[in-house]
């Protein structure tokens, strides 16, 4: 059993690892991966299908500025990203596709406090900045 065990080790000295170096060098991800949220804040309509559809309740419609330099209010959706399971019923089920999915799964999701994981209307559109690569 030890030579065994010492035999399949020498053999495998010369392999290159298979352990991801993540941080280092970034995942590639497919097409399809279902990240954080993006909100298209001029196709919201605040019709809350989305916090409706929300197996989780993560989502809730919020009032929110149109635009940072504008007074007017409107509702839009804040995701508590806490609670999200990333299913993707918020997007399917929006009406106008104001919601869609990105590639961003670290950099805006790992935070040290649950506050830090409430995402208000203006983080989602990202008019606030979300992670450290800018998305």
């Amino acid at each position: 059993m030890v030579l065994k065990n010492i035999a399949r080790a020498v053999k495998n000295i010369y392999k290159p690892p298979i352990t991801r170096r993540y941080p280092e060098v970034p995942t590639e991800l497919p097409d399809r991966f279902r990240g954080l949220q993006k909100l298209d804040k001029s196709k919201c309509i605040g019709c809350g299908i989305c916090a409706n559809t929300c197996p989780n309740s993560a989502i809730k419609i919020v009032r929110a500025r149109v635009s940072p330099d504008s007074e007017k209010t409107r509702w839009f959706p804040a995701i508590d990203i806490g609670h999200c399971l990333f299913c993707g019923l918020c997007i399917d089920q929006c009406p106008q596709g104001a919601l869609s999915s990105t590639k961003v799964y670290t950099t805006g999701v790992i935070r040290w406090t649950h506050e830090e994981l409430l995402y208000t209307p203006d983080m989602l559109a990202r008019e606030v900045p979300v992670g450290e690569n800018g998305e």
